[in-house]
């Protein structure tokens, strides 16, 4: 983990010193809605997260658009003896501390009369690193009630599904749209689908697909 975040760390830096590029810097806010299959008695119906992001729009020639983004947010989740399930706030063990990491190719259009309104549409990879500790009011000797574990062990189980079979790594498509408002700022909203290559292997379909609808705020 610790080379995936230097990484990480490096492209971010690579692409903001590329002053060649035509580069924008953006903030984003908007809701995820985390779709749960599996909501069984314990397990919260298909949760929705509040994110906040920030990221950067990297224009190349002939309107290719590269994007880094990183979002940031919360959930809740329990151990059901098998795996990790999106928790509502009683029967919580777990609060995940959460960032999904966006890097994403595509095209841009610039559409209108005036030339003011952009249109993109782009694919990528959505890297979903997350950390679960105890929640607040959970101690660590409190017992599962399914399982007789103890929290702390049902919190260590969490974290290890988290980057086990490919439950990190999410294919993305996103479609952007945003407005100038002068030379500076741009304004707009985003719209990203994320589909869970952890699930789909291992047959459990589209649960844990996420579906992300952010307001764009960007700065050139």
């Amino acid at each position: 983990m610790k080379r995936f975040f230097i990484f990480v760390s490096v492209l971010f830096l690579s692409l903001a010193s590329l002053h060649a590029l035509d580069a924008d810097l953006f903030i984003t806010a908007g809701p995820k809605l985390m779709l749960n299959t599996d909501d069984h008695t314990k397990s919260a119906p298909s949760p929705i997260m509040y994110s906040m992001g920030v990221g950067g729009d990297f224009l190349l020639e002939r309107n290719i658009l590269l994007t880094a983004h990183a979002s940031f947010f919360t959930n809740y989740y329990l151990w059901d003896g098998e795996d990790a399930q999106p928790a509502e706030i009683e029967n919580r063990t777990a609060t995940a501390l959460s960032f999904m990491i966006d890097l994403t190719g595509g095209y841009r259009w610039q559409l209108g009369e005036s030339k003011k309104h952009l249109l993109s549409a782009s694919g990528g990879l959505g890297f979903f690193i997350r950390h679960a500790i105890l929640s607040n009011g959970v101690s660590e000797d409190d017992p599962n009630r399914d399982t007789g574990s103890k929290a702390s062990d049902d919190v260590s189980d969490i974290n290890g599904t988290f980057f086990s079979n490919l439950n990190f790594l999410y294919p993305e498509l996103s479609v952007s749209y945003s407005y100038i408002l002068s030379e500076k700022w741009k304004i707009g909203s985003e719209f990203r689908t994320y589909l869970p290559l952890g699930s789909l292997t291992r047959g459990k379909g589209a649960d844990g697909m996420i579906f992300s609808l952010a307001l764009k705020l960007s700065y050139k």
